[in-house]
């Protein structure tokens, strides 16, 4: 395989990977909200505890889709390493890097879910809240 093969081959993997970073941008963005709306009961001292555990629970759904994030994109930099070394190196890697691809799939499709979680979540307790 040449090298232009190889770049073809890498690119694919690579624009995933900048979706998933957008992603992670995207997570770690509702987790700093939700730490300013931590931080907002702490100050007002008398939030219910029914809003707590809301908050808790979204906190650990995004926890979790931000893991699952990061393994994802370690996952699509190794299938790029092994794109590369497959044939710089005279390595066959054909099965490993189906594997990695799957493994990034799923921990893709992993982290999306505890987005939606996190997004029903939130979206129910807007509905206890009818204050507005």
């Amino acid at each position: 395989m040449t090298i232009e093969r190889t770049l073809q081959l890498a690119i694919a993997p690579a624009f995933l990977l900048s979706g998933v970073v957008a992603l992670l941008t995207l997570l770690t963005n509702r987790l700093q909200r939700l730490a300013e709306l931590r931080d907002a009961m702490r100050h007002d001292g008398n939030a219910p505890p029914m809003e707590r555990r809301i908050l808790a629970r979204r906190a650990r759904l995004i926890y979790r889709a931000i893991t699952c994030t990061i393994v994802t994109s370690v996952l699509l930099c190794v299938l790029v390493i092994a794109g590369f070394l497959e044939p710089l190196a005279g390595v066959t890697a054909g099965t490993h890097v189906a594997g990695l691809l799957v493994g990034a799939m799923l921990m893709l499709t992993a982290a999306i879910c505890f987005f939606l979680a996190e997004v029903l979540v939130s979206a129910s307790s807007l509905q206890l809240n009818d204050d507005l």
